[in-house]
């Protein structure tokens, strides 16, 4: 991965997303920390998600709403207020989109996410982060599952899932979300 990268690639992606800074929700709350890393390690653990990099749910959930309608906006917790109508905008390279979307379909059809009751017309990408010291059968794992349906963006985390991955803990879950609303 590092030979096609740069430690200032990933930098450049988050800004591309909009996840630099803080979000103006009047709440607390952040998108993610992606520091540029200082060694060739910590850019391979940082590639692959293993490294000194953050996201929250929120920050998920902002990637994955930017994929789907190619426009990264700020998040708002109320639609047409103020705030919502003066957030910046900026549109994502289709050739971004285009290889994306595809790949986020495959996850939920025949992909780690498939087989979770994921509703026809979902997008998702799964991910686990493994933590702690000692040896790596020791590690805890936190699953996540992010994407879109229609004009729902969502991403989940979970905490310690005693192993699994974010498609057979969180897919049932945000399954049972979505077809609810």
């Amino acid at each position: 991965v590092t030979q096609h990268l740069s430690p200032s690639d990933l930098v450049s992606a988050a800004r591309l997303y909009g996840l630099e800074g803080s979000p103006h929700l009047g709440m607390p709350a952040f998108y993610a920390n992606v520091p540029k890393a200082t060694s060739q390690t910590e850019f391979a653990a940082d590639s692959i998600g293993q490294g000194t990099i953050t996201f929250s749910t929120l920050g998920m959930a902002t990637v994955a709403a930017a994929i789907d309608t190619g426009v990264v906006r700020a998040p708002t917790l109320v639609q047409g207020t103020a705030a919502d109508r003066a957030a910046h905008t900026t549109k994502l390279p289709a050739a971004i989109t285009d290889e994306l979307r595809p790949m986020m379909l495959g996850v939920v059809e025949s992909g780690t996410a498939a087989g979770t009751g994921l509703p026809s017309g979902t997008y998702a990408k799964t991910g686990t982060a493994e933590y702690g010291t000692g040896p790596e059968a020791d590690l805890k794992i936190d699953g996540w599952l992010m994407g879109y349906r229609g004009d729902v963006a969502f991403a989940i985390v979970t905490h310690n899932t005693g192993g699994g991955n974010g498609g057979p803990v969180n897919g049932p879950i945000i399954a049972r979300f979505l077809n609810a609303i």
